[in-house]
């Protein structure tokens, strides 16, 4: 199975990708949206981990950007948010937004 991270924070990108090559997946790694956008269109991925606050764009338009290039691998979404009744507001709005 093969991860793609895009995450910017370099640190916590490490740690991610340490956790998942020591559990045998290969993880390719990605700082920010353009670099995401070009790895998971040109390589064969089977999950992201895809942070929101990117530095070029933001995880939610990368993750429409892959959408309409027909990239439909699950997407695990990660936030520095730290209220979680932020992020559940916010998840749903941009679900609204980018499903409808």
């Amino acid at each position: 199975m093969r991860i793609l991270v895009v995450e910017d924070e370099l640190t916590l990108c490490e740690q991610i990708r340490h956790y998942f090559a020591d559990k045998g997946y290969a993880v390719d790694t990605a700082h920010n949206g353009t670099d995401g956008l070009y790895m998971g269109k040109e390589y064969p991925i089977d999950v992201a981990i895809i942070d929101l606050g990117l530095p070029d764009f933001s995880g939610i338009e990368l993750i429409k950007k892959l959408r309409k290039n027909k990239i439909t691998v699950p997407i695990l979404i990660l936030t520095a948010r730290n209220r979680w009744q932020e992020k559940s507001r916010r998840f749903r709005s941009r679900c609204r937004r980018l499903f409808s």
